[in-house]
């Protein structure tokens, strides 16, 4: 199929919106956060699932997209580590357990072509949902401003761990990233809140710098009924979840679909065999000025 039969395909803006539209990719099995070593297994069988002709997305990945018909910019943007190899290394060979969640690798910014190949094998799929959010032309505006001077400061290549915070300069991993264009455009709210993970984790399980410990993965796999717990030495996250994003739109879409919505955002569905599609309204918001940074 040609580029732009894929772009026709995955893509569908009425020509005058100014939009921001979040891709979500859940993992192939799920992750398990139930605890250290629940996420541990979930995590390695997601690492087992054979794939072919297109990526997997083990571990989930949310993608961004923008249109504003405003000033005629349409970009696609993401956040990745460089290589795999790195966290196998740190994993397997240094020993990081759970520090790994905190570590920052060697990013690279994801663009338009390659984003529009890697999600094309996914329209339709369960493991896709999307949201799309109207906006203002100065709220799309300033989205793709932020973009452009993420990348020019070489942002994009830091893909940080859990805990980053991309306006902070501290780089991003994908759904940090994907977050922090809502953030700048003053579109965060309620709803928000519950695409995230919040946990303790023990120190004992997490190797490298931040502790100084070494942690065999074979520690996590022995200890099945430990808990996250801050009653231990330990290290508070609160992290943005793809699983909990992706989870969120399948249920406000049948929250609209029943009658039972009760948003503040005026919302739509729609769905593609079983991609589930939700836009909010959210045209009307104000939209901040200044600094991105904090």
């Amino acid at each position: 199929m040609k580029l732009i039969g894929i772009l026709a395909l995955i893509i569908s803006f009425e020509a005058s919106a100014n939009e921001l539209k979040l891709h979500f990719i859940k993992s192939p099995l799920g992750i398990n956060w139930k605890n250290p070593f629940h996420l541990t297994v979930s995590t390695l069988k997601n690492q087992i699932v054979p794939f072919k002709n297109k990526r997997a997305y083990f571990i989930s990945h949310v993608f961004v997209e923008l249109k504003c018909n405003s000033n005629g910019k349409h970009i696609l943007r993401g956040m990745t580590s460089a290589t795999t190899t790195e966290e196998r290394d740190l994993i397997f060979k240094q020993k990081y357990g759970l520090g790994t969640m905190f570590h920052s690798f060697v990013g690279k910014l994801e663009k338009d072509e390659e984003i529009v190949r890697d999600l094309a094998p996914y329209a339709g799929s369960k493991r896709k949902a999307e949201l799309t959010i109207k906006v203002s032309g100065e709220a799309c505006e300033r989205m793709v401003a932020y973009a452009e001077e993420y990348e020019e400061l070489g942002y994009g290549n830091m893909y940080s761990g859990l805990q980053g915070d991309p306006l902070k300069r501290e780089g991003a991993g994908c759904s940090a990233f994907a977050v922090s264009f809502m953030r700048v455009a003053g579109l965060m709210d309620n709803f928000t809140n519950e695409w995230k993970t919040i946990i303790d984790v023990p120190n004992r399980f997490i190797g490298g710098p931040m502790t100084g410990n070494k942690v065999n993965i074979l520690k996590l796999l022995a200890a099945p009924l430990a808990r996250w717990s801050n009653k231990v030495p330990h290290v508070h996250l609160e992290a943005w979840n793809p699983e909990e994003m992706h989870a969120w739109v399948k249920k406000t879409y049948f929250e609209v679909r029943e009658g039972s919505y009760e948003g503040q955002w005026p919302a739509n569905i729609s769905r593609y065999k079983n991609t589930y599609h939700v836009e909010l309204d959210m045209e009307d918001r104000e939209t901040p000025t200044g600094s991105f940074w904090l």
